[in-house]
């Protein structure tokens, strides 16, 4: 398989080129390919479903790893969210549940961030110290009519948190309890929705032919890429590290199966 003529390689983070972003431990084989593409006429780009953090914080992750790029070039779903809400309407007023990452790329997009009344829309990310003031204002909010955006899709992710090392639930878990209560079905926004995928290669300036992704996860790395019709790359990493997320009826089969990155550098 000829990878020459790929100009945008997108990676995952999570388990692809980390262990996690609060693990932020190299893989080897992923530092190898990364530094082969950094020789090469190419772009290299980060979109993650990381939610609780900004942009700027995973790219701080990813450099403590070793993987050197702009955080331009960095895109997570809190940033897509974000985007996805100014789009609809510029200056919204936003509550957002989150570790404040989000809130972060909500403010850098221009969005009002607000714990007040009146709410354009509720937004959700992982949150470990969520309280239920927060959860039933939420509820509130969009049982009067506030939209309802997840960032993200995991049912729970491992991670540490006041330096306890566990399992916590994700964003789509909390959502749930909103749905529950309002009958509202929320807007998922983050892998495996393909237009985060089309809008991150539109953005960088280049083609859907010209571009890659590579990441561990077939639900949401592989399917959103398929769906956005990018090559797709899955690196075959530990199962039980691999966040579970919903893919609905997508494609979920990936141009490429490796067990290492090292069996990718021959391609390109």
């Amino acid at each position: 398989m000829d990878l020459s003529k790929k100009k945008l390689w997108i990676f995952d983070v999570d388990n692809t080129l980390i262990l996690d972003v609060e693990h932020p431990t190299p893989f080897k084989d992923a530092l190898r390919l990364w530094k082969v593409l950094e020789q090469k006429d190419v772009t290299l780009a980060i979109l993650t479903n990381v939610g609780r953090l900004s942009s700027r914080q995973v790219h701080q992750a990813v450099e403590l790893g070793g993987f050197h790029l702009p955080v331009e070039n960095v895109f997570t779903a809190g940033a897509a969210a974000a985007a996805y809400i100014h789009n609809r309407v510029p200056g919204a007023r936003c509550f957002v549940i989150g570790e404040g990452g989000a809130q972060e790329d909500f403010v850098a997009r221009g969005l009002d961030v607000t714990n007040n009344p009146p709410i354009d829309y509720v937004a959700v990310a992982a949150d470990r110290g969520m309280t239920f003031s927060e959860l039933n204002f939420a509820t509130k909010m969009v049982k009067q009519g506030a939209g309802l955006i997840c960032i993200s899709g995991s049912l729970d992710y491992p991670g540490v948190y006041l330096g306890q090392e566990d399992v916590y639930i994700g964003e789509r878990s909390i959502v749930a309890a909103i749905e529950h209560a309002t009958g509202i079905e929320s807007v998922v926004v983050g892998k495996p929705l393909p237009e985060i995928v089309v809008e991150t290669v539109k953005v960088l300036g280049f083609e859907i032919s010209e571009s890659v992704i590579v990441g561990d996860n077939p639900q949401s790395d592989v399917a959103g890429g398929n769906a956005a019709g990018l090559m797709t790359i899955l690196v075959k990493r530990n199962p039980n590290d691999i966040v579970n997320f919903e893919s609905g009826t997508l494609d979920t089969n990936p141009t490429m199966s490796v067990e290492s990155l090292d069996d990718v550098i021959r391609f390109v």
